[in-house]
């Protein structure tokens, strides 16, 4: 076993103890390293072939915010079919993507933007299919 240290924004923080609270698992060690292994199952196949949506809740009052998810939709136009803009609040927004291709491209997609200043989630929901005019 390794020791790690890992600092955490208070909001996230919060979220660990709200989680060992609810679910009575009170070994932080043991959440954290529970969490990286289901995250580490939502890493999508390379050559695999996925449709559906990635989800971006972000904080649309930093202008520098928007404009870096503008480029890096633009940056993917192979696979960003369409997006749907949701005001959730004053200064809160959530951007779905449609997206469709391989799970390389997905990816690069999502590491993109998880790397956007002001953006506080990036979820994806999205199912293998294959390529259209593909045989499986």
């Amino acid at each position: 076993m390794r020791r790690v240290s890992v600092a955490l924004p208070d909001e996230v923080y919060k979220l660990l103890e709200d989680l060992a609270r609810k679910t009575g698992v009170y070994n932080r060690s043991r959440i954290i390293g529970d969490s990286i292994v289901h995250y580490s199952s939502h890493l999508l196949s390379g050559d695999e072939y996925y449709a559906g949506a990635v989800t971006v809740a972000y904080d649309h009052t930093r202008g520098e915010t928007v404009h870096a998810l503008v480029d890096a939709q633009h940056e993917h136009l192979d696979i960003v079919r369409s997006s749907t803009h949701l005001h959730v609040s004053d200064d809160k927004c959530v951007e779905v993507l449609t997206v469709e291709g391989k799970g390389e491209r997905i990816q690069s997609l999502i590491s993109s933007l998880r790397r956007v200043s002001g953006v506080f989630s990036v979820q994806h929901s999205l199912v293998a299919v294959k390529a259209r005019g593909q045989r499986r």
